[in-house]
């Protein structure tokens, strides 16, 4: 049975989308990844696939979907409030390429934890 985290955050369409690609890009055998937001945006970030540079090809670029439409077995908060949520803040300031950077090294920790 596959699981899923899921990481959440203000509006689902950048720093969520891009820890999901790059989780989605290296998951541990039996885990997937989604996005969500607390208030999701019409589109995805135009910043999101910039950041990801060789994992681009993992953004999911369908529209924002609301925390309470996206089920997981793990949810991650980004720099919002998600009750039950592991709490993840960022020291840079979305889209700054350190954001990018910190987002990656999170998300590589997790994968690592998972596996």
């Amino acid at each position: 049975m596959e699981r899923t985290v899921v990481f959440v955050c203000a509006h689902g369409a950048g720093k969520s989308r891009v820890a999901a690609a790059w989780f989605n890009a290296a998951a541990p055998a039996g885990w997937r990844a989604a996005s969500a937001g607390l208030e999701p945006q019409d589109a995805v970030s135009p910043y999101a696939a910039g950041l990801l540079g060789d994992a681009a090809g993992w953004l999911d670029t369908s529209a924002p979907q609301a925390l309470a439409q996206v089920g997981g077995d793990l949810l991650v908060g980004i720099d919002c409030e998600v009750p039950t949520a592991r709490r993840w803040r960022l020291d840079a300031q979305w889209p700054d390429a350190a954001a990018g950077t910190q987002l990656r090294a999170m998300t590589a920790a997790l994968v690592e934890e998972l596996s």
